[in-house]
């Protein structure tokens, strides 16, 4: 794992700890520096030979001057500490031992579980060209890539100035340094993009870890400005100039990720006051960009438009209204046209002249055309003559500033502005680019609470790598010509689906260098069966999406069922417990019945054995004769026997005591059973007498 890596986890764990804005985000960037902070452990502090280091190490643009106004923050961290106390002339020495990984343990298994998928992703890019990188190169170039931003494949700076050649100790010192800061080989920067855009659709759950990582990139823009304040902004009166390509962003006309990152960027300076403008000459140079691309040939067409158009992000009638009135387009978003011109406000001229204009315009040289360059030309002019000469270290402090993606537009006009004395070393130029407005909204708006600026930023870099270029689509189509030139025009149109020319570019690794003749035609085929790779890809997209959803359904009806079978297992349980319940009271009942049979029958056997007693002593004595109770007696056993001779001659069944007593014992049963509402458990068992006694017995 190289240097870089290491660092920008520990920065990565560092963002996460200021918690939305809260400390101080320059110093989360003190993790970058701690292999040259090691290198100088117990020695005089050199603030060239540090800025050299640094320079060595990531190929920043950190000056001696940079590292000087970075002294405080070293100190009050312990890790210089004053050895005099002259003022400008102190000296300092290097406390400082190498920080052990801590806090970035999280990120670290996060970051290792992208890396297992980004092993396996090359295969699914390219059939033409294998791709073949370890395990660590695979972190640093991936780390590279998000921590830098780099797009355009010019490495994260490019330094204008030299750097101090030490010698001697300090020579032996930084030689122990990694040299970083290169450009990524264009096939990494490719599969990079490619790999980071697959993860965002098809993981998303790893953007958050990517977003942040990607937000290092805006923080190492201003590691070359620490002197400029960080602080946020709760109220601005600058006024941003948009440049021609960034207001097609802006419009839509770019597609839907370009669109994203510039507004993220401009909404939320507009938030704080910020006003939005653009030149009459650059809605001039918007119909020209627009007009030019309608009027060629759709198979000549190519940039950011006709991508948008071909992927159906915009519609050709969206575009044409804009190419015929840019202004109205803009205002209805509610950006002013600024009327002004070269020619206007004759006491602004003092501020940029006529010959300046000349020699500036005289010295672009990143475009041809003269129109082009006049653009820019006049745009920078009219930009620093509105500032009125007062410029500042602060962009919110400096009245006016210009918009605009393109570097070598930002990077001559500050080197003129310098060379000139418009500005000041460490001021801020009238003209900056898109990145470093980005970085100044996300930090000076809210660092962290707002991670749409980071976000936009990272997929519109990814854009613009992935995005077709025209030298792969003219390479392709002359080895056509030369080998198969009855299928150009199968070609140019292939060159229309957005499918086909994705497939084009991940086939090239959009490098026009990988075709040739002997694979001219192979390529032909592949993109022309990109579209039938799509119709599969959805076909079984959709089936995995029908293969979870029957998953889910199946898991749902599982925890129904489980749900269902715990609800019946609970009625049960309470079944159970009532049924025992009722049968404790029904038997209590039975008892209680038979204890009062028993009593009822041994008084019944009682009467009777003294009645028997009663006769004997009258047989004998006869002394109970003319005893009216005898004679009742008398008399009730008379009928008894009429009875009992009745029934013996006409074979009825007899009425005894104990049947008598059975049938009472039952209804008396049966009346207690509904009295306590047992009468329904009571239906489940049959009810049997014997000899004057109840039993229940539970039906089969």
């Amino acid at each position: 794992m190289s240097t870089l890596t290491r660092q920008a986890l520990r920065v990565y764990s560092a963002l996460s700890e200021l918690g939305g804005g809260q400390g101080d985000v320059l110093d989360a960037l003190i993790p970058f520096f701690d292999p040259v902070l090691s290198a100088f452990d117990n020695k005089i502090f050199d603030h060239r030979l540090f800025a050299t280091g640094v320079h060595r190490l990531y190929g920043w643009r950190f000056t001696g001057d940079i590292a000087e106004k970075f002294i405080p923050r070293l100190e009050r961290k312990g890790i210089l500490r004053k050895i005099n106390q002259s003022g400008r002339d102190a000296a300092y020495i290097v406390r400082y031992q190498s920080q052990a990984s801590g806090n970035e343990t999280g990120i670290t298994l996060i970051f290792e579980e992208i890396i297992d998928l980004f092993e396996r992703f090359p295969v699914l890019v390219s059939d033409l060209l294998s791709y073949h990188k370890n395990r660590d190169d695979l972190k640093d170039i991936l780390i590279r890539f998000l921590v830098s931003m780099d797009s355009q494949g010019q490495g994260a700076y490019s330094p204008e100035f030299g750097y101090l050649e030490p010698s001697g100790e300090a020579q032996s010192i930084l030689e122990k340094l990694e040299e970083g800061g290169r450009p990524l080989d264009p096939n990494d920067r490719y599969i990079c993009a490619r790999f980071v855009r697959y993860l965002l659709r098809k993981h998303p759950k790893y953007t958050e870890h990517l977003v942040r990582l990607a937000s290092i990139a805006l923080l190492t823009e201003v590691v070359e400005d620490f002197i400029k304040p960080t602080t946020s902004e709760a109220k601005t009166s600058l006024t941003i100039i948009i440049d021609a390509p960034l207001a097609l962003d802006y419009l839509g006309c770019s597609g839907h990720a370009h669109k994203e990152d510039i507004s993220a960027i401009l909404d939320s300076l507009r938030a704080i006051g910020a006003r939005l403008i653009v030149f009459p000459i650059t809605c001039l140079e918007m119909q020209r960009n627009l007009r030019g691309m309608l009027t060629l040939e759709p198979s000549l067409r190519h940039g950011y438009t006709h991508n948008a158009l071909i992927k159906k992000e915009t519609s050709i009638e969206y575009v044409r209204a804009v190419a015929n009135n840019p202004e109205a387009a803009l205002e209805r978003l509610g950006i002013t046209i600024r009327q002004i011109s070269l020619n206007d406000n004759p006491y602004l001229h003092k501020y940029f002249t006529s010959e300046q204009y000349e020699d500036f315009l005289a010295s672009v040289s990143w475009v041809e055309q003269l129109n082009a360059r006049e653009h820019d030309a006049t745009a920078a002019a009219l930009t620093i003559r509105l500032r009125e000469g007062r410029s500042a270290i602060d962009i919110f402090s400096n009245r006016y500033v210009m918009v605009t993606r393109n570097n070598a537009f930002v990077r001559h006009t500050r080197k003129y502005c310098l060379q000139s004395r418009i500005i000041l070393e460490g001021q801020e130029s009238p003209i900056v680019h898109q990145r470093e407005l980005a970085t100044i909204a996300w930090l000076r708006t809210g660092l962290g609470q707002n991670d749409a600026i980071p976000r936009g930023h990272l997929i519109a870099s990814c854009d613009r790598v992935l995005q077709l270029r025209p030298e792969v689509r003219r390479a392709l189509a002359d080895q056509l010509k030369k080998v198969t030139s009855s299928r150009i025009d199968e070609f140019n149109l292939l060159m229309l689906d957005s499918r086909s020319v994705q497939k084009l570019t991940d086939e090239t690794f959009n490098n026009e260098n990988v075709v040739s003749a002997e694979n001219a035609e192979r390529l032909l085929d592949v993109i022309r069966e990109a579209t039938a790779d799509e119709v599969r890809e959805k076909y079984e997209d959709q089936i995995a999406s029908d293969r979870a959803a029957a998953a889910a359904k199946i898991s749902q009806h599982q925890i129904e069922s489980e749900k269902a079978q715990e609800e019946l297992a609970k009625a049960e349980k309470a079944a159970q417990l009532f049924e025992s319940r009722s049968e404790k009271q029904l038997n209590g009942l039975v008892d209680n019945i038979n204890k009062i049979a028993n009593s009822v029958d041994f008084i019944a056997r009682s009467v009777m054995i003294f009645i028997c007693i009663l006769a004997v002593y009258q047989y004998i004595t006869g002394y109970l004769t003319d005893l009216t109770i005898w004679k009742v007696i008398i008399s009730l056993v008379s009928l008894f026997s009429l009875y009992n001779l009745i029934c013996n001659a006409l074979g009825y069944d007899k009425v005894t005591l104990r049947s008598l007593i059975n049938k009472i014992i039952v209804q008396r049963l049966r009346s207690q059973a509904h009295r306590l509402h047992l009468q329904d458990q009571l239906n489940f068992y049959d009810i049997e007498t014997d000899r004057g006694q109840l039993k229940i017995v539970k039906k089969v």
